[in-house]
């Protein structure tokens, strides 16, 4: 039970401001709780500006954890850490910038000459900023993806009744309606996939090439052609038909379901088994006019 919760998506924003926010009230509470409290013999620790000088672990609080996020989005992309993203990388990357902070913390301490700048004293570092960090850092993660998750499935929930509605009187896919033909022409220029829009499920980026979904009477098939999803997406017109994630083209016209989870959504459609994510820069748009709007 617990690996399943750890397991579940989480958002990933990877926004400075984000970060410069939430940094700035953690180092808050961290000089404000050393201050008022004095922990861990801070009461004993007889020096002047004392006030100052524990502000500045609060200072440290701040800048490190900015240092370490810059860090995660310079190795990894941040487009690839949204998609897979999940509780349990959010609990490392907080435990690896809390390890960071007690570092930094003993390497202030020992400037100030408050305690032996060495390496034997980092488990007692960490302890500390464990003991103040862990329980208010855990709760917020558990009630900011309560709070997602609750968001994000009630406006799934909404939807998912449009399109019930939506879906008793759609056009039949084995059918052929008189619209413009949709047409996706390869990067050669020659090779070329014709389809009606309403046949089309959705279309995946797989590097150079792009993997088309559609139906063909009753069968679903894939086909493979070779041009990135931007040069296909340039050639598309139909309003229903558009990008929903940095890999993928999706038509509105055919989702099935819409599921909303605390990262986001993703969408499902008739006799295809894998869903569709949705990101952030793309949902608004997409639950607008999944909205009918």
């Amino acid at each position: 039970m617990l690996f399943s919760f750890l397991n579940k998506p989480y958002p990933y924003t990877g926004k400075v401001k984000n970060d410069i926010w939430i940094n700035f009230l953690i180092g808050c509470f961290i000089a404000f709780f050393l201050i008022v409290f004095q922990p861990f013999h801070i009461a004993e620790w007889n020096t002047s500006y004392k006030t100052l000088k524990l502000l500045g672990f609060g200072l440290v609080s701040f800048i490190i954890p900015l240092l370490v996020s810059f860090g995660i989005s310079v190795i990894i992309q941040r487009k690839t850490l949204e998609d897979r993203w999940r509780i349990w990388s959010e609990v490392a990357a907080i435990i690896t910038v809390l390890c960071f902070i007690a570092l930094g913390n003993m390497i202030y301490a020992g400037l100030l000459g408050a305690v032996p700048l060495t390496i034997n004293n980092f488990p007692g570092a960490l302890l500390s900023v464990l003991s103040i960090g862990i329980f208010p850092v855990t709760l917020h993660v558990i009630l900011k993806h309560n709070k997602l998750l609750k968001i994000n499935y009630e406006k799934a929930l909404a939807i998912n009744s449009h399109l019930s509605h939506q879906l008793s009187s759609s056009v039949n896919l084995n059918e052929t309606p008189l619209i413009s033909p949709l047409t996706l022409i390869a990067d050669n220029g020659k090779d070329k996939l014709v389809l009606n829009p309403d046949q089309l499920f959705y279309i995946e980026s797989a590097d150079n090439y792009s993997n088309v979904i559609f139906m063909d009477g009753t069968l679903q098939k894939k086909h493979l052609i070779r041009s990135s999803l931007k040069r296909l997406e340039s050639q598309l017109t139909s309003p229903q038909i558009i990008r929903c994630h940095r890999t993928f083209i999706v038509n509105l016209k055919n989702i099935k379901k819409i599921e909303g989870n605390a990262a986001g959504y993703r969408l499902s459609f008739p006799q295809i088994q894998d869903s569709i994510p949705v990101s952030r820069t793309y949902a608004p748009i997409l639950l607008q006019k999944l909205n009918g709007n």
